[in-house]
């Protein structure tokens, strides 16, 4: 009996992460992560912003290709209300910090090291991109980086809603 109850409760579990998939259409799910410097920020902060959430990894070379333009991108709209937020998904923090040293970025880095919110998310691979609109619902989702033009255009069509 002990058995048949562990094998529900582990099936329960694997439905649930199943269904926890983040897609286009959905309300962003409420999390709270630290950042790298131990600092909190609870998603309800992100309310009535345009924010740009993207998973990565330290050995992530799309990352390290994305991270200056998304830096970029960053200086240019943070004025218009938009919000860049690079949620690092290391166990370690340390190989995060290393990889800021050489790809540095004026962002707000968050720290899943127990990937309790990525595996609320499901990205598919790193680094994807979960840009939410102002009304707190998941405008777009990309895996892959979709390149700084494209990016820029799909933010400020969001500022302007």
């Amino acid at each position: 009996m002990k058995t048949l109850v562990s094998l529900l409760v582990s099936l329960v579990a694997l439905c649930s992460v199943a269904l926890a998939d983040v897609n286009a259409g959905d309300t962003l799910p409420a999390f709270n992560l630290p950042t790298l410097e131990g600092q909190m920020l609870h998603s309800q902060a992100l309310e009535n912003r345009v924010v740009y959430i993207d998973f990565w990894a330290s050995w992530c070379t799309t990352c390290r290709q994305s991270f200056p333009e998304l830096n970029e991108l960053h200086h240019e709209l943070r004025n218009q209300g938009v919000v860049f937020i690079g949620i690092n998904t290391d166990e370690d923090p340390r190989l995060a910090e290393r990889f800021l040293r050489q790809t540095p970025v004026d962002f707000l880095i968050l720290s899943d090291k127990t990937h309790e919110v990525v595996s609320n998310f499901n990205p598919k691979g790193f680094p994807t991109a979960y840009v939410i609109g102002k009304d707190g619902v998941v405008h777009t989702v990309k895996e892959g980086y979709l390149g700084k033009g494209p990016t820029r255009d799909l933010l400020l069509q969001l500022v302007s809603r």
